[in-house]
């Protein structure tokens, strides 16, 4: 049987995406889990203007970083580069989950300060902002199709199929 990452026929991106996609869809259910439990815990307490843009300021980074770390990671492989389906779908692999976990970190940061603070806003506006973190940067089929022709920029083959 052949994995998202075997040599056999190269690794098609499609697969790897859907495969990646559970992996979004589940880091998902848990910001939502991480919203609700701590709403749950908190009084009724907003917080203050300074809470909410420090949460602001913090989600934009985190989402930001979410955004740009795959072109960071995904550099071209030199033409002369001999294909490696394997090596490939891990470098696409590991930009996804770096891009998933930035995208993941504004409801842990809002869960922290919602808790030190007692305030409930941090978390949701952490929750909602990483909500839309994970949608937007989910590694879908066409974002990994894309992260390929990046790697194969300069003329190299990966091994992999688009």
């Amino acid at each position: 049987m052949a994995t998202p990452t075997s040599p056999e026929g190269g690794a098609p991106t499609d697969e790897l995406g859907r495969a990646l996609l559970v992996v979004s869809f589940a880091m998902l259910g848990g910001v939502v889990m991480i919203a609700v439990l701590t709403l749950v815990a908190l009084t009724d307490e907003p917080g203050t203007a300074l809470d909410a843009a420090t949460a602001l300021v913090v989600s934009g980074v985190f989402l930001a970083a979410a955004w740009l770390m795959p072109r960071r990671l995904i550099r071209p492989w030199p033409a002369s580069t001999a294909p490696d389906p394997v090596k490939a779908a891990g470098q696409l692999r590991t930009a996804a989950f770096l891009s998933l976990v930035f995208s993941e970190l504004p409801a842990l940061v809002g869960m922290v300060n919602s808790v030190a603070r007692n305030a409930w806003l941090p978390v949701v506006i952490g929750a909602i902002l990483s909500v839309f973190g994970l949608l937007a940067t989910a590694p879908s089929g066409q974002r990994l199709r894309q992260w390929l022709a990046h790697l194969e920029s300069q003329g190299a083959r990966t091994g992999l199929r688009p």
